[in-house]
């Protein structure tokens, strides 16, 4: 069984390829547009486009006038789908984020020291 079973229900079968998404509503729809990693001159899609359906539901706004309101929702599988998604960012986040890190110590320490360093040569002078 999958990790990401609602991904590939649908149809997706190359997560390690998924550089990012986007999810954007248009009218009574959300679409999902998942881009991908390729390599120059391939011939496979470097996106597919997913179109789910929002659902509507009629929600009391003001109890006292007894006012209703009709409200859109976001599909649930769409939902479970952004989750496998954002699993998959973090996933691929945590490698980079460690190493960029490690980076960014390695820099703050060089500049830590080197001042450290100017402020022990003026106490020297000084004396």
């Amino acid at each position: 069984m999958s990790q990401h079973p609602t991904l590939t229900e649908m149809g997706i079968t190359s997560f390690e390829s998924i550089s990012k998404y986007t999810l954007r509503q248009e009218g009574d729809f959300d679409i999902l547009k998942i881009y991908y990693k390729r390599e120059k001159g391939s011939f496979l899609p470097r996106s597919k486009k997913f179109r789910f359906g929002r659902a509507t539901r009629t929600v009391m706004v003001d109890s006292g006038r007894q006012q209703w309101q009709e409200v859109s929702e976001i599909s649930p599988f769409l939902l479970r789908a952004l989750t496998e998604l954002n699993k998959l960012a973090h996933e691929e986040n945590k490698v980079a984020d460690s190493k960029e890190s490690i980076a960014q110590d390695l820099v703050h320490l060089e500049r830590i020291m080197s001042e450290k360093l100017v402020e022990i040569r003026a106490k020297i002078d000084q004396l």
